[in-house]
């Protein structure tokens, strides 16, 4: 039932892999981590205008609805002529819940971890998905990796966490919530690349399905934690924002997907920790602030070791 009937877009950048092929996939590769970290990038801007609205705020489960009904409409547009950019299929609906599941928790308790920490002590308890990530492939999937990518991974946490630590701050509520946090969304990065290989589909596709079946499931929590907002309220400009970010996180999803379907969950986390120097550079410089000695050494360790596992995950 999983078998794919037509290719997508993994495999149809695996047909511009054939000549000449290794360079091929890297450009694509290279590609995808592009895509997302420039979603990223521009979701996080978009969000920080969008949640400037205090009414909007407090919406954080319909905001996420909101994106992946995006997303499934965005993949669906593609799945259809004149684009025809992969076939959709229909996965088992009850063998798509653990994977919706984790997507909720991860979800959920990362808003959770954001309002029960400082926004630096949040950052560095992401750096640990990483680790656990490594720890859940070499479990379930039975993945090695060498020293030197050990390395290198440890490079780019180290590097992270030193432009974060001035900010850390937490209670042991806090820190629990943390730990539950990083350990749900690292099983959910897991569980995609599993998910693909179990049902030997594409990633799109499995984004397909997904989707709508999250939106079904995080409909059911947006009572427990959102408040509605007086939609007359809401200003033109942050409306256009909405839609824009709409676009923006299906890229992201997509890109997600992507990453973890062709290469691995270990590299979407390098990734990952590279769009955290990425924005917060771009935020000190927006600030005026002078970056110190910690913060220059923790950006030329993050994306040093970034670059390096780069290089050996090709070989």
């Amino acid at each position: 039932m999983g078998k794919l009937i037509s290719d997508d877009f993994d495999t149809a950048a695996t047909s511009l892999e054939t000549v000449p092929g290794r360079g091929r996939k890297q450009i694509i590769d290279g590609a995808c981590i592009i895509l997302n970290i420039a979603s990223t990038v521009i979701l996080v801007f978009l969000n920080n205008w969008i949640f400037h609205d205090p009414q909007l705020k407090n919406m954080q489960i319909s905001f996420a609805m909101w994106h992946f009904t995006c997303t499934t409409i965005v993949l669906w547009i593609a799945s259809r002529s004149p684009f025809n950019l992969f076939v959709p299929i229909r996965l088992p609906f009850l063998q798509m819940i653990p994977l919706c599941l984790f997507f909720a928790g991860f979800l959920v308790l990362g808003n959770l971890s954001l309002a029960y920490n400082s926004v630096g002590f949040y950052q560095l308890a992401k750096i640990m998905t990483t680790p656990c990530v490594a720890l859940l492939q070499y479990l379930y999937l039975g993945k090695t990796i060498s020293g030197l990518t050990i390395g290198a991974l440890a490079s780019v946490c180290m590097g992270v966490a030193l432009t974060n630590t001035g900010a850390a701050g937490t209670t042991t509520l806090g820190a629990s919530i943390a730990v539950a946090a990083f350990t749900v969304t690292a099983f959910y990065q897991v569980w995609i690349g599993k998910k693909i290989k179990d049902f030997n589909v594409s990633s799109p596709q499995l984004l397909l399905n997904q989707a709508p079946i999250s939106v079904f499931l995080l409909a059911f929590l947006v009572p427990f934690f959102d408040t509605m907002p007086k939609v007359d309220k809401i200003p033109h400009d942050t409306v256009v924002a909405l839609f824009f970010s709409g676009l923006a996180a299906a890229m992201l999803n997509l890109s997600q997907f992507l990453i973890i379907g062709r290469m691995s969950a270990l590299t979407f986390n390098v990734a990952s920790n590279v769009k955290t120097i990425i924005i917060l550079t771009y935020g000190w410089v927006s600030e005026g602030r002078i970056l110190t000695l910690k913060d220059s050494v923790g950006i030329i360790l993050a994306l040093g070791g970034a670059t390096l596992y780069s290089q050996l995950s090709q070989n």
